[in-house]
C-alpha cells in the first residue's frame, strides 16, 4: 500500500534577542541621540551668533550705500527685475546681496533694518561655510579641530571699526561667501559627479558679477594654482586630475561674467562705473606696506590702537580678545605661508588651501600696489584675507591640533586643553560683552528726514550721503535725490534716471552736507537755483527751500 506523503507547514520561530544585540542598538541610540543633540546645539550657536551680529550692526547707522542696495533690491521686487534705468556704482551686488535684501524686504519692507539684518546674515554665513571648508575631508576629532580654528578666526570682530568693515553694508565681506561655496564643491566635487566644473563656473560668475574683485582673488589665484599645479603634473607624468577642469573654469568665469554684465546693459538693464582702483606711484609702497599690516590686524579684531575706545573695563575684554585674535592672525598667515611653499614645492595635494594662499597673497599685492590703501577704512579692501585665512588655519593646523590634544602624555595633554579652553573662553566672553554693550545708532540724517516729513515736504534733490537715507529712513514719505557738485548736478551713481523727470516729480528743496563739500555747497546751490526761501541749519546739513520745481534748473551730463 503506497505512502501517503503529506507537507509539512513549516513555521519560522524569531531568534531571540541576545546581549550583544542589546548592546549594539543601545549603542546606535546614544549616537543617534548625540547627533541630534549636537546639530541642536550648533543651530542654537548660529541663533545665538545671528542675534549678536544684529546687536552689533546696528550701531552701524545706516548710510546712503546700504540705503540704495534697499532702494534697489525693493525696486526689484516690484517688477524691475534688471534694474532698468540704474546707474551703480563699481560694484553690483547684484547677484548676491541684492537677493538677499530682496528676500529680507518680502518681511521687513524697506526698512533701514535689512541693512543690518542682511550685514548680520552675512556673516554668519561667512563663518558657517568657514568651517565647512575648514574640515575638508576631515573626520572625527581632526574635523572639530579644524572648525573650531576657523569659527575662532572670525568669531569677534574688532568692536566699532571692525564692526563698521565686516558688519556694515554690502561691500566686499560677502564676496567671500560664493567664493568659500566654490572651495565646498571643489572639495565635494566626488557627491556632483560630472557637473562639478559647470558649478565651479556658475558659482565663480555669479560672484565676479556680483563684485570684480571677485575675479583677482578667485577666479585669478584658482586659474594660477591651476596652471602651475598642471605644468608639474605634465612635466612628471603625474595624473592630471582636476586642475585642467577648474583652469578652464577660472578662465570661463572671468570671460562669462564680463559678457553677463554687458548684456545685462544692452538688454536695458542696470549699468556700472568701472573699478576706481589705479596704480600707485612707487615711492608710496612703503607707506602701503605699513598700512597694509594695520589693516590686516583690524580685520582680524588685533589692531590695539582701536581697542582703548571703551571703559576701563570693556577696553580689558577687548585687549585680551585682541591678543587671543593676534595669535590666531600668525596662525593664519603662517598656514597661508606654508600653503605657498607646499604649492611651489610640488608638495601635498589641498588645491583648496593652495588656491586661498595665493587669493590672499594677490589680494594683498594689489592692495600694496594700488591707490586704495589709503587709510584704516580701507581695510575693506583686503577683508576677505580673514575667511581665507580661517579656513587655511583650520586645514593646516587643525589635524595636528587634534593630534595634541588626544597624546598620551598626561600633563602635555591637559596643559593643551586648559590652553585652548582659556583662549577660547577670552573669545566667548568677549562676543557677550560685546553684543550686550552694542548700542544702536540712527541712519545717517535721520534728523533731516524727520524735519522734512514734520513739515510736508516729500521731495528733493540733496548730497550722496543725505538722499537715499533720507528716503528710506522715512519709509519712502520722504525721496531725494542724489546731486554733486559742482554747480550741482545729476549725480549717476547709485541712481535711478528717473528721479530727476520734472514731468514726473517736483522737488522743492536742497540738502546741502557742509562737511563734504564735493558732494555740493550752499555756495553752488544759490549759484545755480538762486537765493531760497528758507535756510534751516541741522548739525551738518543745510536745507534750501524753494517755491519752484528745482529739477527743471538742475544741469545734467551722461556718466
Amino acid at each position: 500500500m503506497p505512502t501517503a506523503v503529506t507537507a509539512a507547514t513549516t513555521t519560522t520561530i524569531p531568534r531571540q534577542r541576545t546581549a550583544g544585540d542589546i548592546g549594539t542598538t543601545g549603542t546606535t541610540g546614544r549616537r543617534t541621540r548625540g547627533r541630534f543633540v549636537t546639530a541642536g546645539m550648533l543651530v542654537c550657536a548660529v541663533a545665538v551668533m545671528l542675534l549678536g551680529y544684529l546687536r552689533m550692526a546696528r550701531t552701524n547707522g545706516m548710510n546712503a550705500d546700504g540705503a540704495a542696495n534697499a532702494l534697489q533690491a525693493w525696486d526689484m521686487l516690484h517688477g524691475n527685475v534688471g534694474l532698468a534705468g540704474w546707474t551703480l556704482s563699481d560694484v553690483s551686488f547684484y547677484p548676491t546681496e541684492l537677493v538677499q535684501y530682496a528676500l529680507i524686504e518680502l518681511v521687513y519692507g524697506p526698512s533701514e533694518d535689512v541693512v543690518h539684518i542682511a550685514a548680520a546674515m552675512t556673516y554668519v554665513l561667512l563663518i558657517v561655510f568657514a568651517a565647512l571648508v575648514a574640515r575638508g575631508e576631515a573626520t572625527g576629532r581632526a574635523a572639530w579641530a579644524r572648525m573650531a580654528l576657523a569659527v575662532s578666526v572670525l568669531l569677534v570682530p574688532e568692536a566699532h571699526a571692525g564692526w563698521a568693515i565686516v558688519l556694515n553694508v554690502p561691500d566686499h565681506t560677502g564676496t567671500g561667501v560664493p567664493l568659500l561655496v566654490t572651495a565646498l564643491l571643489i572639495d565635494r566635487r566626488a557627491v556632483l559627479g560630472r557637473w562639478w566644473p559647470l558649478a565651479v563656473t556658475a558659482v565663480l560668475t555669479i560672484a565676479q558679477v556680483a563684485d570684480p574683485l571677485a575675479m583677482y582673488i578667485g577666479a585669478l589665484p584658482l586659474a594660477m594654482v591651476s596652471a602651475w599645479r598642471l605644468l608639474r603634473a605634465i612635466w612628471s607624468r603625474a595624473p592630471k586630475g582636476a586642475d585642467g577642469h577648474l583652469l578652464v573654469a577660472a578662465a570661463a568665469s572671468v570671460a562669462l561674467a564680463h559678457a553677463a554684465v554687458r548684456l545685462i546693459a544692452l538688454a536695458g538693464g542696470f549699468r556700472v562705473h568701472q573699478p576706481i582702483a589705479e596704480f600707485s606711484e612707487w615711492e608710496s609702497i612703503p607707506q602701503h606696506l605699513s598700512m597694509m599690516w594695520r589693516v590686516v590686524a583690524l580685520d582680524y579684531g588685533a589692531y590695539f590702537p582701536y581697542l582703548a575706545d571703551d571703559g576701563p573695563w570693556l577696553t580689558g575684554v577687548n585687549y585680551a580678545a585682541g591678543a587671543v585674535k593676534l595669535l590666531l592672525m600668525a596662525a593664519a598667515l603662517a598656514a597661508a605661508a606654508v600653503s605657498v611653499a607646499r604649492l611651489l614645492r610640488g608638495r601635498g595635494d589641498d588645491r583648496v588651501a593652495q588656491w586661498l594662499a595665493v587669493g590672499i597673497a594677490v589680494n594683498l599685492a594689489a592692495f600694496v600696489a594700488s591707490t586704495q590703501a589709503a587709510d584704516m577704512t580701507s581695510a575693506r579692501q583686503v577683508v576677505n584675507v580673514l575667511p581665507f585665512g580661517a579656513v587655511l588655519a583650520g586645514r593646516v593646523f587643525g589635524d595636528r591640533l587634534a593630534a595634541a590634544w588626544a597624546q598620551r602624555h598626561w600633563a602635555r595633554r591637559h596643559a593643551l586643553r586648559w590652553s585652548a579652553g582659556a583662549l577660547a573662553a577670552v573669545l566667548v566672553a568677549a562676543f557677550g560683552v560685546q553684543a550686550a554693550m552694542a548700542r544702536p545708532n540712527p541712519a545717517e540724517a535721520t534728523e533731516v528726514a524727520r524735519w522734512l516729513e514734520a513739515h510736508d515736504l516729500h521731495y528733493g534733490i540733496g548730497a550722496y550721503w543725505a538722499s537715499h537715507t533720507v528716503t528710506v529712513a522715512s519709509g519712502g514719505r520722504v525721496r531725494v535725490a542724489p546731486v554733486v557738485d559742482p554747480m550741482p548736478r545729476v549725480f549717476h551713481w547709485e541712481s535711478h534716471e528717473e528721479w530727476y523727470d520734472p514731468q514726473r516729480h517736483d522737488a522743492r528743496f536742497i540738502i546741502v552736507d557742509r562737511s563734504l563739500a564735493h558732494y555740493g555747497t550752499v555756495s553752488g546751490a544759490i549759484e545755480t537755483f538762486g537765493m531760497p526761501l528758507e535756510r534751516i541749519d541741522l548739525d551738518r546739513w543745510t536745507i534750501l527751500l524753494y517755491n519752484r520745481n528745482l529739477l527743471g534748473d538742475l544741469p545734467r551730463h551722461r556718466p
